[in-house]
């Protein structure tokens, strides 16, 4: 597992490497709007699911051609397609993004012609652990997630089955989002954030290039969470005061 630094630049967010030269080739050109390659994207996201991988603008693809071609909606799609955007970021507008090409659900699931509630029922809960993870109540986040409700375990069963360590993906975003804030926090409260017993902590802390000092985790700085005082000067002129003075008596 790589550092948990979020991405300096957005080429990995836009042009994934993991993604297949005809696929770019459909979604960036006049094919992108054609219904029959609906199969081939639907084909990559199953891929992006099995793999952990993940490609925001295929997954957008999909929705936009659900959104021209309303009777070809597949209600499970889309659900992976959220939960993807959902584990993607912390502060990224993926899940958004994703959001607003989406009608209300019970048109998708009448339009897809199936009696299958799910998609109905899990939209409120997605949209709520969205807002737990924009909000940093990572805390909330896994008690609902790791819930008894109806939503969370069809979740759980459904649709994160299918996925690759998808808790391990949740914690990854959690911790970029952690170390852009903290040089130092406490074995307890971090195992309470990612959702790990504190036995844990040191192979998570392993594979994400952190250290334990007793006990305090030790996060390395990153540009963003060793902010340092500065002191900025400015000189003006007498000229340009001047200027400043005659302009504000007017």
């Amino acid at each position: 597992m790589a550092l948990a630094v979020a991405e300096d630049n957005l080429k990995a967010w836009h042009s994934p490497e993991s993604r297949p030269d005809f696929i770019h080739d459909l979604i960036h050109g006049v094919d992108r709007y054609n219904p029959t390659n609906l199969p081939f994207m639907e084909d990559y996201l199953a891929a992006q699911v099995k793999k952990g991988q993940y490609d925001l603008f295929a997954n957008l693809a999909i929705l936009k051609l659900y959104q021209f071609n309303p009777h070809y909606s597949n209600p499970d799609v889309i659900i992976n397609v959220l939960v993807k955007a959902l584990a993607s970021s912390v502060s990224r507008p993926d899940f958004n993004l994703c959001l607003e090409m989406l009608r209300e659900p019970f048109s998708i699931v009448q339009d897809s012609e199936s009696d299958d509630e799910t998609f109905i029922i899990l939209m409120p809960f997605l949209q709520q652990l969205h807002q737990l993870i924009q909000t940093c109540q990572f805390t909330a986040f896994w008690d609902e997630i790791n819930g008894s409700s109806q939503t969370a375990n069809i979740l759980r069963e459904r649709f994160l089955s299918q996925q690759v360590s998808p808790l391990d993906s949740f914690r990854r975003i959690f911790s970029i989002s952690i170390a852009s804030c903290f040089r130092r926090i406490s074995v307890h409260q971090l195992s309470r954030w990612l959702n790990l017993q504190d036995g844990e902590v040191s192979d998570w802390c392993q594979k994400v290039e952190w250290t334990i000092e007793g006990q305090d985790v030790i996060i390395p700085q990153n540009g963003q969470n060793d902010v340092k005082a500065s002191i900025v000067r400015e000189s003006v002129s007498l000229n340009q005061l001047t200027k400043l003075i005659s302009a504000a008596a007017y």
